[in-house]
């Protein structure tokens, strides 16, 4: 129960730091204000977390673990490889599109030297190794058979290059990309490429 109570508390504070992020960044954002937003004690802060920065990583990464728990739940439903992938790309931009303000503060304090390489490392060997389990689940079952399978983390890892270009786009940008522009554009490439 006390491990639960922990996580409750943790979680909690990372909400309310969430806010603070995206509204004034990390640069501007004190322990002190993310202790008065959650209605916590200072000391209650530096007992989950050692600084700002470490709240700001696990702010990141719980971020990115709802976002692939979103991804993963809508791709499970999807059935053939070809509905798999385009659920993939569309689902993930249009949930880094709800995410877009702190995706751009990690990409600024990124540029900045502020969060550390390994972070943005971690999550593309994980959606690499994500992409190439959907790539072989299609291969397995006869749907993607064009090239042999030891090649399939290569057609991963390039499919997976291409589709953080728009990302990377969106973060840019003040607008992000359009959902609708990489539906069509998504509709008519996938079944090209992974035929």
């Amino acid at each position: 129960m006390g491990y639960k109570k922990d996580e409750n508390v943790k979680t909690e504070i990372l909400e309310h730091a969430l806010k603070l992020f995206q509204q004034f960044g990390l640069k501007k954002t004190t322990m002190d204000e993310i202790a008065e937003s959650c209605g916590k004690a200072k000391s209650t802060l530096y007992h989950y977390f050692k600084s700002k920065e470490e709240v700001f990583e696990d702010v990141i990464e719980l971020e990115l673990k709802q976002l692939r728990i979103k991804v993963k739940e809508c791709v499970d439903k999807a059935s053939s490889l070809q509905d798999k992938l385009t659920t993939y790309i569309l689902v993930f931009n249009k949930e880094m599109q709800n995410r877009l303000n702190v995706y751009r503060l990690v990409h600024h304090d990124i540029k900045d030297g502020k969060i550390i390489q390994e972070q943005f490392n971690k999550m593309m060997t994980f959606e690499k190794s994500y992409i190439t389990r959907i790539l072989e689940d299609g291969y397995d079952i006869g749907e993607y058979k064009d090239i042999n399978k030891e090649d399939i983390p290569v057609f991963a890892e390039l499919m997976l290059a291409a589709f953080l270009g728009i990302i990377r786009y969106s973060i840019e940008t003040d607008n992000g990309y359009d959902q609708d522009k990489l539906e069509i554009a998504t509709k008519v490439l996938i079944p090209q490429i992974y035929k």
